[in-house]
Protein backbone atom coordinates (compact mmCIF):
# COMPACT_ATOMS: atom_id res chain seq x y z
CA UNK A 1 0.00 0.00 0.00
CA UNK A 2 1.09 3.67 -0.23
CA UNK A 3 3.98 4.25 2.22
CA UNK A 4 3.49 7.14 4.71
CA UNK A 5 7.47 8.11 4.16
CA UNK A 6 10.04 7.48 1.57
CA UNK A 7 13.83 8.01 0.75
CA UNK A 8 13.94 11.75 -0.53
CA UNK A 9 15.16 10.20 -3.88
CA UNK A 10 12.21 8.00 -4.18
CA UNK A 11 9.97 11.00 -3.47
CA UNK A 12 11.25 13.01 -6.15
CA UNK A 13 11.21 10.16 -8.54
CA UNK A 14 7.44 9.85 -7.68
CA UNK A 15 6.53 13.59 -7.74
CA UNK A 16 8.42 13.91 -11.36
CA UNK A 17 6.40 10.79 -12.79
CA UNK A 18 3.28 12.76 -11.15
CA UNK A 19 4.37 15.79 -13.10
CA UNK A 20 4.57 13.84 -16.71
CA UNK A 21 1.49 12.18 -15.99
CA UNK A 22 -0.92 15.31 -15.35
CA UNK A 23 1.26 17.11 -18.33
CA UNK A 24 0.12 14.70 -20.40
CA UNK A 25 -3.96 14.45 -18.99
CA UNK A 26 -3.58 18.15 -19.73
CA UNK A 27 -2.59 18.43 -23.13
CA UNK A 28 -5.47 16.02 -24.01
CA UNK A 29 -8.15 17.81 -22.18
CA UNK A 30 -7.10 20.68 -23.80
CA UNK A 31 -7.53 18.63 -27.24
CA UNK A 32 -10.71 17.47 -26.01
CA UNK A 33 -12.17 20.57 -25.45
CA UNK A 34 -10.29 21.75 -29.37
CA UNK A 35 -11.77 18.88 -30.63
CA UNK A 36 -15.32 18.81 -28.93
CA UNK A 37 -15.45 23.06 -30.19
CA UNK A 38 -14.73 21.61 -34.16
CA UNK A 39 -18.35 19.68 -33.49
CA UNK A 40 -21.47 20.06 -35.27
CA UNK A 41 -25.18 18.96 -34.46
CA UNK A 42 -27.91 17.93 -36.70
CA UNK A 43 -31.34 18.69 -36.52
CA UNK A 44 -32.15 16.31 -33.52
CA UNK A 45 -29.24 16.94 -31.48
CA UNK A 46 -26.97 14.55 -32.47
CA UNK A 47 -23.16 15.03 -33.58
CA UNK A 48 -22.82 15.18 -37.48
CA UNK A 49 -19.41 14.15 -39.18
CA UNK A 50 -19.43 15.67 -41.90
CA UNK A 51 -16.02 16.23 -44.77
CA UNK A 52 -15.51 20.01 -42.90
CA UNK A 53 -15.53 18.73 -39.27
CA UNK A 54 -13.43 15.58 -40.32
CA UNK A 55 -10.75 18.08 -41.82
CA UNK A 56 -10.64 20.38 -38.57
CA UNK A 57 -10.35 17.28 -36.73
CA UNK A 58 -7.22 16.03 -38.95
CA UNK A 59 -6.18 19.44 -38.19
CA UNK A 60 -6.13 19.05 -34.36
CA UNK A 61 -5.12 15.69 -34.48
CA UNK A 62 -1.92 16.01 -36.38
CA UNK A 63 -0.75 19.15 -34.69
CA UNK A 64 -0.93 16.78 -31.64
CA UNK A 65 0.84 14.12 -32.49
CA UNK A 66 3.78 16.30 -34.38
CA UNK A 67 4.54 18.23 -31.11
CA UNK A 68 5.15 14.74 -29.37
CA UNK A 69 7.01 12.54 -30.88
CA UNK A 70 6.69 9.64 -28.42
CA UNK A 71 2.78 9.43 -29.36
CA UNK A 72 1.52 6.51 -31.86
CA UNK A 73 -2.20 7.86 -32.14
CA UNK A 74 -4.66 10.24 -30.94
CA UNK A 75 -8.39 11.47 -31.33
CA UNK A 76 -11.93 11.57 -30.65
CA UNK A 77 -13.96 8.18 -29.87
CA UNK A 78 -17.57 8.79 -29.88
CA UNK A 79 -20.53 6.86 -27.73
CA UNK A 80 -23.08 5.66 -29.40
CA UNK A 81 -25.71 7.61 -28.12
CA UNK A 82 -24.27 10.75 -29.06
CA UNK A 83 -24.32 9.95 -32.63
CA UNK A 84 -27.75 8.58 -32.30
CA UNK A 85 -27.12 5.00 -33.94
CA UNK A 86 -26.17 1.48 -33.45
CA UNK A 87 -23.14 2.23 -35.22
CA UNK A 88 -19.71 3.63 -33.33
CA UNK A 89 -17.69 5.78 -34.83
CA UNK A 90 -14.27 7.09 -33.88
CA UNK A 91 -11.89 9.83 -35.41
CA UNK A 92 -8.33 8.00 -34.82
CA UNK A 93 -5.17 9.64 -36.76
CA UNK A 94 -1.75 7.57 -36.60
CA UNK A 95 1.92 8.37 -36.99
CA UNK A 96 3.23 6.71 -40.20
CA UNK A 97 6.74 8.54 -40.09
CA UNK A 98 8.36 11.69 -38.68
CA UNK A 99 5.68 13.91 -41.08
CA UNK A 100 3.27 11.45 -42.21
CA UNK A 101 -0.34 10.88 -40.50
CA UNK A 102 -2.79 8.92 -41.23
CA UNK A 103 -6.52 8.09 -40.27
CA UNK A 104 -7.24 4.43 -39.36
CA UNK A 105 -10.58 3.24 -39.94
CA UNK A 106 -11.88 0.77 -37.44
CA UNK A 107 -14.69 -1.90 -38.15
CA UNK A 108 -17.94 -0.05 -35.70
CA UNK A 109 -20.87 -2.02 -37.47
CA UNK A 110 -22.20 -4.83 -35.08
CA UNK A 111 -22.16 -8.25 -35.96
CA UNK A 112 -19.37 -7.08 -39.14
CA UNK A 113 -15.76 -8.62 -39.53
CA UNK A 114 -13.63 -7.57 -37.04
CA UNK A 115 -16.23 -5.36 -35.19
CA UNK A 116 -14.29 -2.96 -32.38
CA UNK A 117 -16.70 -3.07 -29.39
CA UNK A 118 -14.98 -0.09 -27.90
CA UNK A 119 -17.46 1.31 -25.09
CA UNK A 120 -16.62 -1.67 -23.21
CA UNK A 121 -13.09 -0.78 -22.86
CA UNK A 122 -11.13 -0.16 -20.02
CA UNK A 123 -10.04 3.12 -21.58
CA UNK A 124 -13.84 4.30 -22.98
CA UNK A 125 -15.35 3.02 -20.03
CA UNK A 126 -13.61 4.92 -17.28
CA UNK A 127 -13.43 8.34 -19.56
CA UNK A 128 -17.15 8.64 -20.41
CA UNK A 129 -18.98 6.16 -17.92
CA UNK A 130 -17.13 7.84 -14.75
CA UNK A 131 -15.60 10.78 -16.20
CA UNK A 132 -12.89 10.91 -15.09
CA UNK A 133 -8.71 10.50 -16.69
CA UNK A 134 -7.68 6.74 -17.63
CA UNK A 135 -4.76 4.91 -18.58
CA UNK A 136 -5.44 1.70 -19.63
CA UNK A 137 -2.79 -1.18 -20.33
CA UNK A 138 -0.05 -1.98 -21.20
CA UNK A 139 -2.01 -4.53 -23.72
CA UNK A 140 -0.84 -5.83 -27.09
CA UNK A 141 -2.56 -2.92 -29.84
CA UNK A 142 -5.60 -3.48 -32.36
CA UNK A 143 -4.00 -1.96 -34.52
CA UNK A 144 -1.50 -4.64 -34.90
CA UNK A 145 1.71 -3.32 -34.62
CA UNK A 146 2.57 -5.91 -32.17
CA UNK A 147 3.93 -4.13 -29.59
CA UNK A 148 2.87 -2.97 -26.01
CA UNK A 149 1.14 0.19 -25.30
CA UNK A 150 -1.04 2.03 -23.11
CA UNK A 151 -3.93 4.45 -23.90
CA UNK A 152 -4.41 7.83 -22.09
CA UNK A 153 -8.19 9.15 -22.32
CA UNK A 154 -9.90 12.05 -20.93
CA UNK A 155 -13.75 12.74 -21.63
CA UNK A 156 -14.87 15.01 -24.08
CA UNK A 157 -18.30 17.06 -23.20
CA UNK A 158 -20.31 19.47 -25.46
CA UNK A 159 -22.50 21.87 -23.58
CA UNK A 160 -22.62 19.75 -20.11
CA UNK A 161 -23.36 16.47 -21.82
CA UNK A 162 -20.67 13.47 -22.57
CA UNK A 163 -20.11 12.47 -26.05
CA UNK A 164 -17.13 10.30 -25.73
CA UNK A 165 -13.93 10.60 -25.19
CA UNK A 166 -10.38 11.74 -26.33
CA UNK A 167 -7.36 9.90 -25.99
CA UNK A 168 -3.82 9.02 -27.53
CA UNK A 169 -1.83 5.64 -27.54
CA UNK A 170 1.76 5.94 -26.60
CA UNK A 171 4.20 2.17 -27.06
CA UNK A 172 5.59 1.02 -23.60
CA UNK A 173 9.01 1.45 -25.18
CA UNK A 174 8.52 5.11 -26.10
CA UNK A 175 7.18 5.74 -22.32
CA UNK A 176 10.18 3.91 -21.02
CA UNK A 177 12.74 5.88 -22.86
CA UNK A 178 10.72 8.79 -21.20
CA UNK A 179 10.25 7.81 -17.63
CA UNK A 180 13.30 5.40 -17.04
CA UNK A 181 15.73 7.78 -16.42
CA UNK A 182 13.70 8.92 -13.15
CA UNK A 183 13.74 5.62 -12.00
CA UNK A 184 17.08 5.14 -12.38
CA UNK A 185 17.88 7.85 -10.39
CA UNK A 186 16.50 6.00 -7.51
CA UNK A 187 19.18 4.64 -4.86
CA UNK A 188 16.75 1.54 -4.61
CA UNK A 189 15.38 -1.00 -6.48
CA UNK A 190 11.72 0.70 -7.79
CA UNK A 191 8.89 0.08 -10.73
CA UNK A 192 6.35 1.49 -12.57
CA UNK A 193 3.47 -0.72 -11.95
CA UNK A 194 -0.21 -0.58 -13.41
CA UNK A 195 -3.32 -0.11 -11.63
CA UNK A 196 -4.01 -3.86 -12.50
CA UNK A 197 -0.63 -4.30 -10.61
CA UNK A 198 0.98 -4.81 -13.81
CA UNK A 199 4.66 -3.64 -14.47
CA UNK A 200 5.44 -1.10 -17.27
CA UNK A 201 9.25 -1.21 -16.15
CA UNK A 202 12.40 -0.98 -13.71
CA UNK A 203 15.27 -0.19 -12.85
CA UNK A 204 16.02 -4.10 -11.54
CA UNK A 205 15.67 -7.21 -13.43
CA UNK A 206 13.91 -7.97 -10.21
CA UNK A 207 10.47 -6.99 -11.66
CA UNK A 208 10.19 -7.56 -15.50
CA UNK A 209 7.27 -5.91 -18.08
CA UNK A 210 4.22 -7.52 -17.51
CA UNK A 211 4.96 -9.27 -14.40
CA UNK A 212 1.76 -8.89 -11.55
CA UNK A 213 2.88 -7.76 -8.56
CA UNK A 214 0.84 -8.28 -5.38
CA UNK A 215 -0.83 -5.39 -3.28
CA UNK A 216 2.11 -6.16 -0.83
CA UNK A 217 4.97 -7.70 -1.01
CA UNK A 218 7.80 -8.06 1.84
CA UNK A 219 10.58 -5.27 1.65
CA UNK A 220 8.90 -3.20 -0.68
CA UNK A 221 6.13 0.20 -0.55
CA UNK A 222 4.17 1.72 -2.62
CA UNK A 223 3.27 5.00 -3.82
CA UNK A 224 0.97 6.65 -6.36
CA UNK A 225 2.67 8.39 -9.60
CA UNK A 226 -0.53 9.67 -11.30
CA UNK A 227 -3.89 10.81 -10.67
CA UNK A 228 -5.61 8.48 -8.74
CA UNK A 229 -8.26 7.47 -11.40
CA UNK A 230 -5.27 6.65 -13.78
CA UNK A 231 -3.68 4.10 -11.25
CA UNK A 232 -0.45 4.28 -11.93
CA UNK A 233 2.00 3.37 -8.68
CA UNK A 234 5.54 3.78 -7.92
CA UNK A 235 6.87 0.49 -6.41
CA UNK A 236 9.94 0.79 -4.40
CA UNK A 237 12.19 -1.39 -1.80
CA UNK A 238 12.17 0.22 1.26
CA UNK A 239 15.44 1.28 3.05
Amino acid sequence: MTAARANPAVEEARTALRAWFDERFDRLRVLSEEMVAALNLDARGNIEISDSVRRRLKALAVRFLAEDAAIDGCGLIFAHTALGTENGHLEWWVREDETRFARYSFGVVPGADRYYDYEHLEWFVRAFDEGAPALAGPYIDYLGVEAYVLTLTVPAELDGRRVGAVGNDIQLRDLENELLPMLLDCPVEAALVSRHGNVMFGNTSRFLPGDWIPETIEGYARASASAPSAGVQLLYARD
